[in-house]
């Protein structure tokens, strides 16, 4: 039972109940916490209690894929009696009572709640550090990267603790550490899922979406959570409905003529093109496409993101300044010195480059295929702004292909698709027209369906592998 698919089937099947499951799932967050610091928190006695219950509802008859199937969540979403902390020396002011949307389709659809995740300080880093509450560490390798700022979220699906997970994206945070975890992450279309109790960074940006072992899996989480909301106004309809895989369409994928030497390195290049030469080999087409300039849009998107984040934060900074780590508190206070007018001009380009990302590079395809980090993965301390000071030039190429994609609001898929020259996983990215996450999914897979490179990764609820214990890593699990 390697995928959320295969576990569902099983407890089906009646071969294992969600008591057992989530036993399991909790056994295996304490056992890796000390190698990679996923978790912020595990709600043992609740989880239990909601497994026996699931458990009675399947032998009258409820069933579904979510059923019974233990999930955490991004620190980061309202649960009652949970005070998310943001990643942050700040937590929320009290417990809430309404557990936000996302996270009461998931429960209603018998999805059981296990733990919290580690993230990014307020969401705010590509890299999956932590300062507060120690850093994220890889399942592949904790001396590497989680990414971020979804870093817990990525690495529990990864190390086989959970099989899916709910994060966030504003720039990248859900594909960046599916990517480098060797996993699946979904930035769904702008408005599929309700933010409706998650917290805020940059509203006009920021999306929620599912991480899990496989395309598929993304697809019956995005079913469940995805619609119309009363709670969030920006939520739109209709819902995603999950298909299984179907015929072998003819495929016309897009593909740069140009990625940008300085910004991609070749290993990881390589490992795209011979994913790409896959589905050629199953009868897709792949056509050149000339991309809008990147860099442009990465300069609208900061336009929006800083000042948005900075409105977030006016309150907390002004009187709780010094509880927020330095590199994180520039980042946000950036936002303070960004002119009205380009905000504003940010927003109104918003339409107009979509249209033309639409008509162009996808105007002849049915999606379009890049990277999703371009550099191999680096290690924890290497990448450490604390200790190193700001890097500019690493979290531009970090995010080189993720940050316009927000910007525009299209959905995107990335799935892993090979190693890099450190062994690290390599994800490619498939980018589509609004609303078309049904086509993506399709495309994942497809192209799963003929690589293994989302199952090498540990078994569902496996030891951690037995390797020295990093000096600074500690457990922070919660009861």
């Amino acid at each position: 039972m390697r995928t959320l698919a295969e576990l569902s089937h099983a407890m089906d099947a009646r071969l294992i109940s969600s008591q057992e499951v989530v036993e399991l799932a909790l056994a295996a967050a304490q056992r890796w916490q000390s190698r990679i610091n996923a978790f912020r928190a595990t709600y043992a006695q609740t989880a239990s209690e909601a497994a026996r219950l699931r458990d009675r509802q399947a032998d009258k008859g409820a069933n579904g894929p979510l059923y019974g199937i233990p999930l955490a969540y991004k620190d980061m979403f309202d649960w009652p009696g949970h005070r998310s902390s943001y990643g942050s020396r700040i937590p929320q002011a009290k417990a809430p009572e309404v557990a936000a949307t996302a996270l009461a389709r998931l429960e209603a659809a018998g999805a059981v709640t296990v733990g919290f995740l580690s993230m990014s300080e307020f969401a705010l880093g590509p890299t999956g550090h932590n300062a507060p509450f120690g850093h994220c560490r890889n399942a592949v390798d904790p001396l590497r990267i989680a990414g971020g700022s979804s870093a817990g979220s990525a690495a529990a699906v990864s190390a086989g603790i959970v099989p899916a997970s709910l994060g966030s994206d504003t720039g990248g945070s859900i594909r960046i550490p599916a990517s480098v975890n060797g996993v699946t992450g979904l930035k769904p279309t702008q408005g599929r899922i309700s933010r409706a109790g998650a917290m805020l960074l940059a509203s006009s940006l920021d999306c929620v979406g599912p991480i899990g072992r496989s395309a598929e899996d993304c697809g019956l989480i995005l079913a469940v959570v995805s619609g119309a909301d009363p709670r969030d106004a920006t939520a739109l309809g209709p819902a995603y409905r999950h298909q299984a895989l179907q015929g072998r369409k003819r495929l016309r994928l897009g593909f740069p003529k140009d990625f940008g030497a300085e910004q991609t390195d070749a290993d990881v290049l390589a490992a795209v093109v011979d994913a790409v030469r896959t589905l050629e080999r199953e009868g897709a087409s792949v056509v050149d496409v000339d991309l809008p300039e990147i860099g442009l849009l990465h300069r609208l998107a900061d336009a929006i993101q800083k000042p948005e984040s900075a409105a977030v934060h006016r309150g907390r900074l002004t009187g709780q300044a010094a509880a927020y780590t330095p590199h994180i508190r520039r980042r946000i206070e950036a936002g303070y010195f960004v002119p009205a007018v380009d905000y504003i001009d940010a927003l109104a380009q918003r339409e107009l480059w979509l249209r033309r990302f639409v008509d162009g590079a996808l105007g002849d395809v049915d999606a379009l295929i890049v990277p999703t980090v371009g550099i191999a993965v680096p290690t924890i301390e290497e990448t450490d702004e604390e200790a190193r000071g700001a890097m500019p030039d690493l979290v531009g190429r970090m995010t080189r292909w993720t940050r316009w994609l927000n910007y525009l609001g299209v959905p995107a898929l990335t799935v892993p698709c090979g190693r890099d020259r450190n062994g690290m996983p390599v994800g490619m990215q498939i980018v589509g027209r609004p609303f078309a996450e049904a086509q993506l999914i399709q495309i994942g897979m497809l192209f799963q369906s003929l690589t293994e490179w989302h199952l090498q990764v540990p078994d569902l609820f496996s030891e951690p592998p037995q390797v020295a214990r990093p000096a600074n890593t500690q457990d922070r699990i919660q009861a």
